[in-house]
């Protein structure tokens, strides 16, 4: 309702004001509306006494709440997935939450810690082609490296001991690398066996990229071949001296 207001005319006893009754409506009409606004209809809110709020709803971007200690908020209580949060508490627990999106998480210790009743903390895929996934980042968090399992294709479910002993790094199936003070058995050993024939004219032979004289032994009819003496290694191709002749059996082993 918009204010209204008491004519009182253009001069005294003019005769074209407001009656009395009507002005007391008036005024009964401003006053009721002020109360409603202000109050529960009969008594007012004020500000600078305490008063107990019931049945508002405050809308949160176009009201800020600040400086409320956590005294203040003792038994005011708000429901997150199914725990109920005390405003005042200066830790919760939570259970119940099924679904949670946030950018950043940190705790007072600077590690976050997750206990889950498996001790299993698990990273979904997307379910349908991609992994879940780890990724972790260098300090300057411009560039970084993932850990991720084996595709959906493979049915692959095992576990993965990281190794004992002191610092380590894991070695690549893939990279050129140096094993130190490492035990291999020769049966634990798989290494690649190449059989031919020679014709009396053919001197080169393919072997798997990757291959040198130190790590192929080449027999001929049984007899074991010098290492660049007899032959030599280059890219995906072994070059005998000479031409085996025909009828000569040869045997690569590339280990």
């Amino acid at each position: 309702m918009a204010k209204q207001t008491i004519n009182i005319g253009s001069s005294a006893d003019d005769g074209t004001g407001t009656t009395i009754r009507a002005g007391g409506d008036l005024i009964n009409d401003n006053f009721n509306e002020i109360y409603t606004e202000l109050g529960d209809g009969s008594d007012l809110a004020i500000a600078s006494k305490t008063q107990t709020l019931t049945n508002k709803t405050i809308n949160g971007p176009d009201n800020t709440l600040t400086n409320i200690a956590n005294a203040s908020l003792a038994n005011s209580n708000v429901t997150i997935g199914s725990t109920a949060v005390n405003l005042g508490a200066t830790a919760t627990t939570f259970s119940g939450i099924t679904s949670l999106q946030t950018e950043t998480l940190t705790n007072a210790s600077g590690n976050l810690l997750v206990a889950s009743a498996t001790n299993i903390t698990e990273f979904r895929g997307n379910g349908s082609s991609i992994e879940g996934q780890i990724k972790l980042n260098c300090h300057a968090n411009s560039h970084g490296q993932t850990i991720k399992p084996q595709p959906h294709s493979a049915s692959v479910t095992n576990t993965m001991l990281l190794p004992q002993g002191g610092n380590s790094t894991l070695v690549s199936e893939i990279a050129t690398q140096t094993l130190t003070n490492k035990t291999i058995g020769v049966g634990q050993l798989t290494g690649n066996t190449r059989a031919y024939a020679g014709d009396g004219s053919t001197v080169a032979f393919t072997v798997t990229s990757g291959m040198t004289v130190q790590n192929t032994l080449v027999f001929l009819n049984g007899v074991f071949q010098r290492p660049t003496t007899d032959y030599t290694v280059s890219g995906t191709t072994l070059t005998f001296g000479s031409a085996p002749i025909a009828a000569d059996v040869i045997t690569i082993k590339e280990l």
